[in-house]
């Protein structure tokens, strides 16, 4: 702290030496200035008659005077059209490395009778560059050496003042300090300073009420500590009870989750194969390729058998979807999605079903928009179902939009709005769970399990993004799909 504290006072008495020289430098310059002027103004007229006279001799007169009676150490005439030396005296070379500053003045002489002046030549005074510092060394010397003794007893003083005040006090108190016992209690009132010394004093008071309150809190500790041993022991036993229950628990889980995939991989069997053939025979029926149908009804029963199968066999693909990404089974094969593309073919399997409600879809795509680093199977699966549940949700008529973008993150933003019935906000999250559906009497329940959200949630979050929903009863419906930055390929 003492050595921070000179070196501020260190630090001030230097800017302020700084500023004197600066001052007495600046005065030098202005003094050097005035005689310059004084000198352009005495020899103007002398220089002006010897050169209107074309007088060698005398004009070398002349500036052997100026550079005698000058600060200036050389002096050059020069035509001022030819550049041609009509005089010199002293010193008579300038530039880098001379040392010598060059101050310059024209010379013009008005002829009797004439209210013209001509211009007769071009004066070049060769000042030393440094004459200021020169004349001003003595002064910058006594300024210097008295910023340094004033640094000096400045030191002497503080230091003084500082060992007598504050750091010999501060030692003794701290070697009170470091002398306390944390084991021996109770603890011993520390004496070390007293009321000559200052704030010390209140410092030394702060600690010894700190360590009567310490001397509270360990007498309230080892009541605490009696208390835990007790709890303690009563806390063991508990754990150990409930980790035989989470352990019979997880045994019979995990006994659960081997049975449903026995059951998962013998449906996907069992039932798959033959829905297969139910789509398959009752496509020939719809179709009539084995021949006219003699009665109109079975048509019909056909067409609704193949519908019921595809439905029954829709379900039963979602319910194995979400299965493999519960069960971390499911594999992402990634690659750089073109997002016109990827929506152009959304539009060509969403068509039919659109064009029967006599919807509107619209792609709204920039033009610079980016890459996305995916999978396109899954992103077209869930682009698929969200057009799927808008489609179904949305009353003839109605518009159906696809729009992309880069949010702040740097992340691609997909989202897909309808003008449907829409949904409450409480039921928001109802409808982002497994088979969960709205049935209000404000709303028409459609066909379909509920499998469509969550399936495309949990395959949105399999790339690390995330799916929100934006929805007014009467207003329409917004899925947004955000994906993280590192899955954006190219700049916007």
């Amino acid at each position: 702290m003492f050595s921070s504290i000179f070196l501020a006072f260190l630090g001030i008495g230097l800017l302020i030496t700084a500023i004197l020289i600066w001052d007495v430098l600046r005065r030098a310059d202005e003094e050097i200035d005035r005689e310059i002027r004084i000198v352009k103004s005495a020899f103007h007229d002398p220089i002006a008659d010897q050169l209107w006279a074309y007088d060698e001799k005398e004009l070398g007169a002349v500036l052997t005077a100026l550079v005698r009676l000058s600060v200036a150490q050389g002096v050059i005439v020069e035509d001022p059209f030819s550049g041609r030396r009509l005089g010199a005296h002293g010193i008579i070379s300038s530039g880098d490395g001379s040392g010598m500053a060059v101050h310059s003045f024209d010379i013009h002489y008005v002829a009797q009778g004439s209210d013209r002046g001509r211009h007769l030549g071009h004066v070049s005074l060769l000042v030393p560059a440094n004459l200021a510092l020169t004349r001003s060394w003595l002064s910058i010397m006594l300024i210097f050496t008295a910023a340094m003794v004033k640094l000096l007893l400045i030191w002497i003083l503080f230091s003084y003042f500082a060992q007598r005040q504050l750091v010999r006090p501060l030692s003794r108190l701290s070697d009170a300090v470091d002398r306390i016992d944390p084991g021996f209690r109770p603890y011993s009132t520390i004496q070390a300073v007293g009321p000559g010394d200052g704030e010390l004093k209140h410092l030394q008071d702060a600690f010894n009420r700190l360590l009567n309150r310490l001397e509270s809190a360990h007498a309230e500790r080892a009541a605490y500590e009696e208390e835990l041993i007790g709890a303690r022991a009563q806390l063991e036993d508990a754990v150990a009870e409930r980790t035989r229950q989470l352990d019979g628990a997880r045994r019979r889980a995990e006994e659960a989750s081997v049975a449903k995939s026995r059951f998962l991989a013998m449906m996907s069997h069992e039932l798959r194969t033959p829905l297969n053939s139910i789509l398959g025979f009752s496509q020939f029926m719809v179709d009539e390729i084995m021949g006219r149908m003699g009665n109109a009804q079975y048509l019909e029963y056909a067409g609704d058998i193949q519908h019921s199968a595809r439905h029954l066999l829709d379900v039963i693909n979602d319910i194995l979807d979400i299965s493999k990404v519960e069960a971390g089974e499911a594999k992402l094969e990634e690659e750089d999605l073109d997002l016109r593309d990827l929506a152009a073919a959304v539009r060509r399997l969403m068509s039919p079903r659109i064009s029967a409600k006599s919807q509107v879809l619209s792609i709204n795509i920039p033009d610079n928009m980016p890459k996305l680093r995916a999978d396109g199977r899954v992103i077209r699966q869930v682009l698929v179902n969200l057009f799927s549940n808008a489609n179904k949700f949305t009353p003839e008529g109605g518009a159906l939009t696809m729009s992309t973008g880069v949010d702040y993150r740097g992340g691609i933003r997909i989202e897909v709005s309808d003008t449907g019935i829409g949904i409450a906000a409480e039921d928001v999250p109802l409808v982002l769970e497994a088979f969960g559906q709205v049935r209000t009497s404000h709303t028409v329940t459609h066909e379909g399990t509920g499998l469509g959200l969550t399936l495309s949630k949990q395959l949105v979050e399999l790339h690390g993004g995330d799916l929100a929903i934006q929805s007014e009863v009467g207003k329409g419906t917004t899925v947004i799909l955000r994906f993280p930055a590192d899955r954006t390929i190219g700049a916007v």
